[in-house]
């Protein structure tokens, strides 16, 4: 079957995320093709080229199409893209739309194919506090997401999404909506011995660890305070996307520079050796109307990783885990949690082993992305699954 992927990140430029995940089990059965933006801005943030070296052999079996190699905002390339985009000339199936609100809806529309669209984020919040978005023009750029949204999903054979939440939120009918997760690699995401820890000079330390982008939505402060009231407890951020300037300004103000260490970024393959040396793991996300539709990748890979996690109160988190993490969204919060778990080791071991075990019975890749094949080949016409 040939699937045509339309995509709201740059597949070469990205952090492996949830589409790449789909592409790396779809490609053994099926042919690809992928529409996407030009992320040029990101590739000046950070060295993206570690970010695709983990995925490169996957990446390059899918002819991908930039829809322009133009300079200009990714989300004026999603606004224009039925303007700069010239659409392929191939046979296609069906499409899988990735979180598009518009080049997606366009290329159905024009090559009138079947489409599954994939909700991984909440888009027009998303639009509304882009930093790539002049702020007068915010509102007006969630108005157009917000309908070109429904005039997508009504266009649509299926909607997958991360979470009911964000069915609930866009009127999703039930019919439609199909629960396609996040989730984990779990051959590659596991407990690993490694001397890392010794290297940072963390071996005597209490660590408290993130892993991921430092976007608007991303909120350390609290984690920094929290961390004043510990001698022997330290911070490790893997990651610089995004915020990293005013991350360790705010570290400076806090008075606790030598209490956070910033790795950068790191290839993927080597995210399981850092999140190995820390022994919790956090989500500390802003609440927002982005964020409470949110279910991060690295919850799972933080779970299948043997660690216990500490997240902001995130309706979708907790819809999809539970008590099986834990939850702070203020320092005092963050403080009580820090101490429990240094003084009882018994419960982050506990913690650990039962989140494993119920990532690997419920959230592997492989199985998540069988279902969605599944979705895929019934909405071509094409048969069953091989």
């Amino acid at each position: 079957m040939k699937i045509l992927v339309t995509s709201i990140v740059d597949l070469r430029k990205t952090a492996p995320n949830r589409l790449h995940h789909f592409i790396k089990f779809l490609s053994r059965h099926h042919e690809l093709s992928a529409i996407c933006i030009n992320d040029w801005w990101k590739a000046e943030q950070v060295d993206t080229s570690k970010y695709y070296r983990d995925f490169k052999k996957i990446i390059d079996s899918v002819d991908i199409h930039y829809i322009t190699n133009r300079r200009i905002s990714p989300i004026k390339q999603e606004f224009l893209a039925p303007i700069l985009l010239d659409l392929p000339k191939d046979d296609f199936d069906v499409i899988l739309n990735y979180n598009t609100l518009i080049s997606g809806y366009y290329v159905a529309k024009k090559l009138k194919l079947p489409m599954i669209y994939d909700l991984a984020d909440d888009l027009p919040e998303m639009i509304a506090n882009s930093p790539q978005i002049p702020k007068f023009l915010r509102f007006f750029g969630k108005w157009i997401g917000e309908t070109m949204l429904k005039r997508t999903v009504a266009i649509s054979t299926k909607v997958t999404g991360i979470s009911d939440t964000l069915r609930v939120n866009y009127s999703i009918p039930n019919g439609k909506f199909e629960f396609i997760p996040n989730g984990v690699d779990t051959e590659l995401f596991k407990k690993v011995k490694s001397n890392l820890k010794q290297e940072l000079g963390l071996d005597n330390c209490f660590v408290l660890g993130y892993v991921g982008v430092l976007r608007e939505w991303v909120d350390l402060k609290p984690v920094y305070q929290a961390v004043k009231d510990f001698e022997d407890v330290r911070v490790l951020i893997v990651g610089e996307e995004g915020m990293l300037k005013e991350n360790k300004k705010m570290v400076r103000e806090y008075g606790v520079e030598d209490k956070v260490i910033f790795a950068g970024t790191v290839p993927y393959t080597d995210v399981p050796k850092y999140i190995s040396a820390m022994d919790v793991c956090l989500i500390p996300f802003k609440q927002n109307a982005i964020s409470q539709s949110a279910v991060p990748l690295k919850l799972f890979e933080y779970m299948a990783c043997e660690k216990p996690v500490i997240s902001t109160r995130l309706r979708g988190v907790m819809e999809v885990v539970g008590d099986r993490i834990l939850y702070a969204d203020t320092a005092d919060e963050y403080v009580v949690w820090i101490r429990d778990l240094i003084d009882n080791p018994d419960l982050t071991g506990e913690l650990g082993r039962s989140g494993r075990e119920f990532v690997i019975e419920n959230y592997d890749w492989k199985s998540i992305v069988e279902k969605l094949g599944e979705l895929l080949i019934k909405a071509s016409g094409n048969g069953e699954l091989e």
